[in-house]
């Protein structure tokens, strides 16, 4: 092989390791795009919510005592250690014998915050069994809550469940705005789950996701909600009481059938009943409080202009 001809050869190979290599395992997206994508996101960030992000960072352990706070720190090394099973609930001093990284964790804090900081053994141990408690350190977990806060992936997992509340694994936005496929998303659910930052409830053969703190009243409601062609059912009700299934399902291109299911959903729920008007014709009346309380608590979908004037 000429000279001239192996050089190209092996240039070939190269472009084709470095065109390799642009691409990561678990996803194949190549890196520049997500080094793209990163940089665009960052532009995009208004500067608001970047302040809010550094604000949030500092006060995500204002709810804890100054043990507790100082209890975390050295729990955040203690949990790494592997060698140790994470699996424990604290109830008395005398069960920490129990569990060998509980009892590591509580021998640390007192070398290190005994003498430095004054706090007797049973104020460590209240702190630990406080954290325990409020689900700082978690079980079969190897990080802290306070980790978890700071992981930039889990924070957008949260955030993203802030703003779609009841949203679903099988969900199209999930790949579409947090660029991760459903495995990874129901494993970031699994670890915000067990430190009870997010909460599953099962409607229908589906689990929906809320932030905990979200009142628990309306995620079937919301759960409903998701699908595009109730709230253009409640609209057509809205416009026309007396409006039949047949016409409802030929605007909305669907079998009849597949709107008196929906009608039988919402009348189990209480968001519209059947009824007769004055000439003795069947309508269906909308629940027009529950639409209003459903938007204090949720702003999607928004019923505010249906609701004008009632």
């Amino acid at each position: 092989m000429s000279l001239e001809k192996k050089k190209e050869t092996e240039e070939e190979e190269e472009n084709s390791i470095l065109e390799e290599s642009t691409f990561r395992d678990d996803d194949f997206v190549p890196l520049s795009l997500k080094k793209e994508r990163k940089k665009q996101k960052e532009s995009e960030k208004p500067k608001e919510k970047v302040e809010l992000e550094k604000i949030e960072k500092i006060e995500v352990v204002e709810g804890l005592s100054e043990i507790e706070k100082d209890v975390l720190e050295i729990a955040k090394e203690v949990l790494k250690l592997k060698r140790y099973d994470a699996e424990f609930e604290i109830k008395s001093q005398t069960q920490i014998q129990k569990y060998p990284i509980i009892e590591n964790l509580y021998a640390t804090c007192i070398s290190k915050l005994a003498y430095n900081k004054g706090y007797s053994k049973e104020d460590i141990f209240l702190g630990i069994r406080s954290l325990e408690e409020k689900n700082w350190i978690v079980t079969n977990e190897r990080r802290t809550k306070l980790e978890v806060l700071k992981n930039e992936k889990l924070r957008e997992v949260i955030e993203f469940i802030r703003k779609y509340p009841g949203v679903h694994a099988r969900d199209e936005k999930v790949e579409e705005e947090l660029e991760i496929t459903r495995t990874p998303f129901l494993k970031h659910i699994m670890t915000l789950e067990n430190f009870n930052i997010i909460r599953s409830k099962k409607i229908g053969r589906r689990l929906h996701y809320f932030i905990q703190d979200v009142p628990q009243d309306y995620d079937e409601y919301k759960a409903l909600f998701f699908n595009p062609f109730i709230p253009e059912i409640i609209e057509r009700f809205f416009e026309d009481e007396s409006v039949s299934i047949t016409s409802i399902a030929e605007d909305l291109d669907v079998y009849p059938g597949t709107i008196s299911y929906h009608l039988n959903k919402m009348e189990e729920l209480d968001i519209l009943k059947e009824s007769k008007n004055t000439k003795g014709k069947k309508i269906h009346v909308i629940n027009i409080s529950l639409l209003k309380k459903y938007n204090e608590v949720f702003k999607e979908p928004n019923f505010s202009e249906l609701l004008k004037g009632f």
